[in-house]
C-alpha cells in the first residue's frame, strides 16, 4: 500500500506534457541510480557468495581456529544486513518501474519513448539483480499457486521486450500450453526466466535470437526451453555454471544460474543446459499434477 502516493504522482507526471530536456534530464538521472545500484548489488551477491564458501570449509574444517570462525560470523553477520537493504530496496524499484512503464505508455514521441524503455530494461536488470541475493541468501519457501503457462509465457515476451530492444535481440515466442497450468511460485519462475534470458542478451552483444518455447510433453511434464544464438557455452563448464560464483563473465557475481537451479527445484523440477558453438538452450522441465483447482 505505501506505493500507492508514489504511483499516483507518477500518474499525474506521465499524464502531463514534458520538454524534451526535461525527460532527458530524468533518464539520464534514473540511469545513474540504475547503474549504481547495479554496480552495488554485483558486489554485494559476490561477497554473499564468498562467505557462504568460506562458512562452508569453516565447517568442514574441525582444526578452524576460533579467531577465525568468530572473524567467519562478523562477516556472515554483514552479508545479512545485505540482504536486508536489497529486501529494504526491492519496494522502491518496483515503484520506479511502475512509473516507467506509465512513461512508455504514454502519448511520447518515438525518440523519448526509446528512453522509457531503456529506463525499464536498466530497472528490471537491478531488480534482478536484487532478487538474486534475496533468493541466494534469505528466501522464506515459496507459496505455490496454479500458473496458467500460456498466459504466463506471453506476459514473459512483453516483460523481456524492452531488455530485448536495448540488445537488438528478437524475440521468438512458440507455445502449446494456454490453459496448462502447474502448481508454482510465479514470482520465482519469474527470476528463472529473467536470468536466463539476461544471460543470453550478455552473450549476445551485436544482437541475436532469443527463442522461448513451451510444450506438454506425453509424459504429463511441461518443457520449456530458452535458447539463444550466442558463441554456446564450452562443454567443459557445463557442469559448473550452476554453481555459486562461477562465471565465465567478468565483474559477474555467478548467483544467477544458482537461483534459477534452486527455484527449479523447489518446483520438483529440473533444469539442463545443451549446446555447443551455435548457442545455448536451456531445458526446464515440471511436473503436471493432473488438474488444478
Amino acid at each position: 500500500m505505501a506505493a500507492l502516493p508514489q504511483l499516483s504522482s507518477a500518474v499525474a507526471i506521465a499524464a502531463a506534457p514534458e520538454t524534451s530536456a526535461s525527460l532527458a534530464q530524468a533518464f539520464a538521472s534514473f540511469t545513474e541510480a540504475a547503474a549504481s545500484l547495479e554496480s552495488q548489488y554485483s558486489a554485494l551477491q559476490a561477497e554473499v557468495a564468498r562467505l557462504r564458501h568460506a562458512l562452508d570449509d569453516s565447517n568442514r574444517d574441525l582444526a578452524a581456529s576460533v579467531e577465525e570462525n568468530e572473524s567467519l560470523r562478523r562477516r556472515q553477520a554483514l552479508a545479512e544486513m545485505a540482504a536486508v537493504l536489497a529486501h529494504e530496496i526491492r519496494n522502491p524499484l518496483g515503484s520506479l518501474e511502475l512509473f516507467a512503464g506509465l512513461l512508455a505508455e504514454s502519448n511520447l514521441s518515438g525518440e523519448e519513448r526509446l528512453w522509457a524503455q531503456q529506463l525499464q530494461a536498466g530497472l528490471r536488470t537491478v531488480a534482478a539483480t536484487v532478487n538474486n541475493v534475496l533468493q541466494f541468501h534469505s528466501q522464506p519457501p515459496p507459496g505455490f499457486a496454479p500458473v496458467d503457462l500460456g498466459e504466463f509465457l506471453r506476459w514473459l515476451e512483453q516483460f523481456l521486450r524492452p531488455l530485448a530492444q536495448r540488445s537488438q535481440v528478437h524475440i521468438a515466442l512458440s507455445s502449446s500450453l494456454e490453459g496448462v497450468r502447474i502448481a508454482a511460485d510465479r514470482h520465482r519462475l519469474e527470476q528463472v526466466v529473467l536470468n536466463l534470458a539476461l544471460n543470453s542478451f550478455h552473450a549476445m552483444p551485436a544482437g541475436g535470437l532469443l527463442r522461448i518455447a513451451g510444450v506438454l510433453l506425453p509424459t504429463a511434464t511441461v518443457r520449456l526451453e530458452i535458447a539463444d544464438s550466442g558463441p554456446g557455452i564450452a562443454p567443459e563448464i557445463r557442469e559448473r555454471i550452476f554453481e555459486p560464483g562461477f562465471s565465465t563473465r567478468s565483474g559477474s557475481p555467478g548467483l544467477g544460474l544458482a537461483v534459477c537451479k534452486t527455484i527449479v527445484e523447489q518446483h520438483h523440477g529440473t533444469i539442463q543446459v545443451a549446446g555447443g558453438s551455435q548457442g545455448a538452450t536451456f531445458i526446464l522441465e515440471f511436473p503436471q499434477p493432473g488438474v488444478l483447482a
